[in-house]
């Protein structure tokens, strides 16, 4: 799990939409932070250009390229060019990727998620097929929606972390992700234990 820690040049004092909670509120499992998060579309792809190195295994300071490999096949991965925007409930990634076949192309992978008129969750779906040259997304099309998908979740998470922590003292972790016009809306909760009595 990421934690602010882990992205230094991400400064969260200066965002005054982050409400961290009290000290003195003791979230149980299971409860909801006060506050659902309402991120603007800027602060998000902010934080998604260092997200997308650790979602990639990439140390900081490193090339932001990344070669897949399926086979004979390469596709290379601009993760510094990732993007991502908003409309009400579609959170779209697009991707950039390279190959010898087909040039530098984008790829864009809506992700269908919850609004706050609707909430859904965790619950997020994306299309079958995307855009772009058809032999490239029959072979790639799982990897590219892997990686969007972990990416909003793995944000969701450091922004989540950022709140605070439960009772337990574990960061909090997002319990529904939603979209808005230009924002990315979180809520927070208290995670929920496997273990009996934990």
């Amino acid at each position: 799990m990421a934690t602010s820690a882990r992205f230094t040049t991400v400064d969260f004092s200066q965002f005054d939409w982050l409400n961290r909670i009290d000290a003195d509120v003791l979230l149980d499992v299971g409860d909801l932070s006060p506050d659902l998060l309402t991120v603007p579309g800027k602060d998000v792809q902010r934080l998604l250009s260092e997200v997308v190195r650790l979602v990639l295994d990439l140390p900081r300071n490193s090339t932001p390229l990344v070669v897949w490999t399926k086979g004979d096949s390469e596709l290379l991965i601009h993760s510094d060019q990732t993007r991502i925007q908003f409309s009400s409930g579609v959170i779209t990634v697009t991707v950039t990727a390279e190959c010898e076949e087909h040039g530098k192309l984008r790829i864009p992978v809506p992700i269908g998620v919850g609004t706050k008129q609707s909430p859904s969750g965790l619950v997020m779906s994306t299309f079958e097929d995307l855009e772009g040259p058809e032999e490239l997304i029959l072979a790639w099309r799982d990897a590219i929606q892997a990686f969007a998908w972990e990416s909003v979740l793995e944000v969701a998470s450091v922004l989540c972390a950022e709140v605070g922590n439960d009772k337990r003292g574990l960061p909090l972790v997002p319990g529904a992700i939603a979209a808005a016009p230009n924002k990315m809306l979180v809520q927070p909760v208290a995670r929920f234990s496997l273990m009996p009595g934990v």
